[in-house]
């Protein structure tokens, strides 16, 4: 018995145009249709595999004699874009990022030490499509003195991270993963200055 054979017209196929056209579309969509996505202490901490490598350089008057003063500079996300730090999440990641170098000593307020941070800028694209973070962070360690003890460091630090496809195909996912990335950036570069800083005895 002969095959059958279907006689209707063929469907046309799309041209690259279109489909260009189509995902642009479809991109737009997700960004209207984004809300905001604030940055998480984990991932903005220094990883256990980033703590291991950098604590090894640290001198030893430093392990567990830096206690972390209230973070300052943190800001609320959007409900409906973005992707900012808040006070509670810079707290958590310093906390965390400490903890794991083992510079934080074992009773709070005990430390030789006293780190203050303060989240200076945050800057962000508009348009969020494989996005560049910047970040600007001021560091003052210092003694701990009644009234104050003396500046043994004091440095603005700028870090930047750009996010990618690989990273995630969300826009607002690109933007949390970049602003995390800079932040723990930021963070490696503080510990490598504390490496190299000349200590009292």
């Amino acid at each position: 018995m002969p095959g059958m054979i279907d006689r209707r017209p063929a469907r046309p196929l799309r041209s690259v145009p279109a489909l260009l056209a189509a995902t642009a579309c479809a991109c737009a969509c997700a960004l209207l249709a984004g809300c905001g996505t604030p940055a998480r202490p984990l991932e903005s901490a220094l990883t256990d595999m980033e703590s291991l490598q950098l604590r090894s350089w640290l001198s030893p008057q430093l392990r567990r004699n830096i206690d972390l003063l209230p973070v300052n500079g943190g800001q609320e996300t959007s409900r409906w874009w973005g992707s900012r730090i808040n006070a509670m999440t810079l707290n958590q990641t310093y906390q965390e990022s400490l903890r794991r170098l083992g510079l934080m000593p074992d009773v709070p307020d005990t430390g030789r030490y006293q780190l203050q941070v303060e989240l200076l800028a945050l800057a962000q694209p508009n348009v969020p499509v494989l996005p560049e973070v910047a970040i600007s962070v001021r560091y003052t360690l210092t003694e701990r003195a009644a009234g104050g003890g003396k500046v043994l460091y004091q440095r603005i630090l700028r870090t930047t991270q750009k996010a990618s496809l690989d990273d995630s195909l969300n826009p607002s996912e690109q933007l949390r993963i970049a602003t995390e990335a800079a932040l723990r950036n930021n963070i490696a570069d503080l510990v490598r200055d504390l490496a190299s800083l000349s200590l009292p005895g």
